[in-house]
């Protein structure tokens, strides 16, 4: 079975657990390491044979367009992260579609490709963003991939489905959900093959986790972020958990995915839309 290969493209200070340290005024005067990191995750890509969605900030498509330039003549998929990293919870529902639309609008003027998919900064497609999901769908998009169906402090629906539906329906509008990747654990979703769950398990947890959806004939989605492979980022005293959840295993973590490329079959989101 293919499974789903994805990338959030922003940089090391867009993470929600930043925001405070880093206002939208201050980005431009930091250090720009994701065209770097960009180059890292395509030439691995390239030599593993693999094609995958780039969900890409719209800030970081206007600061470096040769980012999605380079993505879309390796033959991947470009989708859209919102425009300045803003949650969906911390938006009114017209500041969410002029944040979305612009996003769309830049990735589309230079990827010359039309834009199908979304996935919210840290997954804030949650029970009361719901509304979220008609105007994505009344922007043209054909899937969405922000709802994780667990508990986690600052995103997730835990009894939302764990396989793909269509999250939207209405006056000729229909808008997919791939909902991130789980396992069945005692009773419960655990969260696996991604972000700092792709850093923090062993990669034989992945690998489990992998092998389950696929025998439930589901396609595994892996999600990770640039700056998840960048050991020489510059590192902030977030207090002990947290630096150790967003710092753990980053220079370990290129080969653990290259190893994981090697295991299964991947592809971008638009392999599995009809």
């Amino acid at each position: 079975m293919k499974n789903i290969l994805s990338v959030d493209v922003e940089e090391w200070f867009h993470p929600e657990s930043l925001q405070e340290r880093f206002p939208r005024d201050s980005w431009d005067q930091q250090p720009q390491r994701v065209p770097q990191n960009m180059e890292k995750l395509l030439r691995l890509f390239e030599e593993k044979g693999v094609t995958a969605t780039f969900f890409t900030l719209g800030w970081v498509a206007r600061k470096h367009p040769q980012i999605i330039k380079d993505i879309v003549a390796a033959g991947h998929e470009v989708a859209s992260h919102g425009s300045y990293h803003r949650m969906v919870t911390k938006m009114t529902p017209d500041e969410f579609r002029e944040d979305l639309k612009e996003s769309i609008d830049i990735l589309e003027d230079i990827s010359g490709e039309k834009v199908l998919g979304f996935r919210a900064p840290t997954f804030s497609v949650v029970r009361e963003t719901f509304w979220s999901l008609q105007i994505m769908a009344e922007l043209g998009l054909r899937y969405d991939s922000s709802i994780y169906p667990v508990w986690h402090d600052r995103y997730g629906v835990p009894d939302a489905p764990r396989h793909r539906y269509v999250a939207f329906e209405k006056n000729g509008y229909k808008l997919e959900e791939f909902p991130m990747s789980t396992m069945r654990w005692f009773g419960k979703n655990m969260p696996f093959g991604g972000g700092g769950y792709l850093r923090i398990f062993p990669n034989a947890v992945t690998t489990m986790g992998i092998r389950k959806m696929n025998r439930e004939k589901l396609p595994a989605i892996m999600y990770m972020h640039p700056w998840e492979f960048d050991a020489d980022q510059p590192r902030l005293d977030l207090g002990r958990f947290q630096s150790w959840r967003h710092y753990y295993n980053i220079d370990k973590n290129l080969h653990k995915l290259s190893r994981l490329l090697d295991r299964f079959d991947w592809g971008p989101f638009r392999d599995h839309l009809n």
